[in-house]
């Protein structure tokens, strides 16, 4: 492979339609601020009651909220790493983004089989990450640049 056939692969791998960056952006910095301030209300008190919920809603999953905000406030942090990764066109911003997303599937679906329901904040923060995954298979390369 000779450098301009490098320099294109890495190209294709940065470049995205703008309109799907913004979009994913938007996600990001949105699922930023959820996982940041929902993070540090349920560590700061983690009886619930800053977000007026008690914790009998966890059936005994957790004792109080103290390990969910923080787990909450670690997806935030990944977030605003894949946040800044894109805004920069890093070529690693697929992987950021898709640990980012990935987490939060995996947080929501979690907590829903922990409260035994589905709430209509589910879809409020749940219904973007599921938008965010598809704006960030565009940035999955179709191919790694390899240099040999």
């Amino acid at each position: 492979m000779n450098k301009k056939d490098s320099e294109k692969d890495l190209k294709q791998v940065v470049d995205q339609p703008k309109w799907k960056r913004i979009t994913l952006l938007s996600v990001l910095g949105y699922e930023t601020a959820g996982g940041l301030s929902g993070g540090i209300l349920l560590a700061l008190a983690p009886d619930g009651r800053l977000m007026d919920m008690p914790v009998e809603i966890m059936h005994g999953f957790f004792n109080d909220f103290f390990i969910p905000g923080l787990m909450l406030i670690g997806l935030g942090i990944i977030n605003a790493a894949a946040f800044v990764t894109i805004l920069l066109k890093k070529r690693n911003g697929w992987i950021f983004s898709g640990l980012a997303l990935g987490g939060l599937v995996i947080w929501f679906t979690v907590e829903i089989i922990v409260l035994k329901e589905f709430h209509w904040l589910h879809a409020m923060w749940g219904l973007p990450v599921i938008l965010g995954c598809l704006m960030m298979i565009s940035l999955i390369p179709r191919r790694l640049p390899i240099n040999i």
